[in-house]
């Protein structure tokens, strides 16, 4: 499976998200590689720190900003159970080739409007790619919100809303 944490908004949390994501299968005993398509390569700079001072790394990670992505991700799925993309802010050219190589998207949001527009970008692109992968798949993942708040509730109802008339 090839899973897609991509947003047009920096700052929302997908590098920490995907590499949650991939540690957890990993311990899970899954064969995991996580690309890095950022060009800012926050996760392989975690990677090499990681290795620098001699700690176990439980899953391999890669970096693969290049608007081919979408070519070689499925190449790399041969031999992982599961790839992780850690995608882009801000470079459609990216995130339409993450989106190509996908089975599944996550899309982190804040609890804050410029997220919800920023949001609104990443689903057209998501509309655009289902043109030619009519499976894939997304959901909405809150980041930095208590889940019992008010505004939680809120935006777990408008995420859930955005996504019944998503095609």
């Amino acid at each position: 499976m090839i899973v897609a944490v991509l947003n047009q908004k920096g700052g929302v949390g997908k590098t920490t998200l995907a590499l949650h994501l991939a540690g957890e299968w990993a311990l899970r005993g899954k064969s995991v590689t996580l690309i890095d398509a950022d060009p800012q390569g926050s996760a392989l700079d975690w990677s090499q720190q990681r290795a620098r001072e001699n700690v176990a790394r439980l899953f391999g990670v890669v970096g693969l900003a290049r608007d081919t992505l979408h070519r070689e991700a499925p190449e790399i799925a041969r031999t992982a159970d599961h790839v992780v993309i850690d995608g882009p802010p801000r470079v459609a050219g990216l995130m339409r080739s993450a989106l190509l190589a996908a089975d599944l998207v996550l899309i982190p949001v804040q609890p804050s409007p410029f997220d919800g527009w920023a949001s609104a970008e990443t689903l057209a692109l998501l509309r655009e790619a289902r043109i030619y992968r009519p499976q894939l798949a997304a959901r909405f993942v809150l980041n930095r919100c208590g889940a019992r708040t008010i505004i939680a509730r809120e935006i777990a109802a408008l995420a859930a809303e955005v996504a019944r008339f998503a095609p």
